[in-house]
């Protein structure tokens, strides 16, 4: 036959747990919202577009061969050293990704073009600081332009 205790395990589980569940109830952890990148970082550059399109012309100032993509408008291409190329006509946002072929790091530096309106500048050139290699390019519709 089985005594009775004066206080059950399951009795003692539900004492313990009531204790703890209030501290936790209390204090809900909060959602994570991340913010927009231009609440995250500050522009490198503008650009005064025309309507939702932008131009882009990569300046390859470096020896090496660069790939790059604008995500959702070109597959993955090459720009040989010392090349240069115009991407006409990309929906903003867009997003641009660069990657040095020798695995060398890249010094990105737009600038909105003094000849065409809605046309970004970008020069591309050899770095050592793996602080300021920039391989990702972002530009928004209100012409901000940020590296990353």
């Amino acid at each position: 036959m089985l005594k009775p205790f004066g206080f059950g395990i399951l009795a003692t589980l539900v004492t313990v747990s009531s204790v703890m569940t209030p501290a936790a109830a209390q204090n809900p952890p909060k959602p994570t919202v991340t913010p927009a990148p231009e609440a995250q970082f500050i522009p490198r550059a503008r650009v005064e577009l025309k309507g939702d399109r932008v131009n882009i012309m990569l300046v390859n100032k470096t020896n090496a061969a660069i790939s790059y993509q604008a995500v959702g408008d070109t597959q993955v291409r090459t720009l040989p050293g010392r090349g240069t190329v115009m991407l006409q006509g990309l929906r903003v946002p867009t997003t641009l990704t660069l990657d040095r072929q020798d695995s060398g790091l890249l010094q990105v530096t737009p600038k909105q073009s003094q000849k065409a309106l809605g046309t970004i500048e970008v020069t591309l050139e050899t770095n050592t600081d793996l602080g300021t290699d920039s391989p990702t390019m972002r530009v928004e519709e209100n012409g901000s332009i940020f590296l990353y």
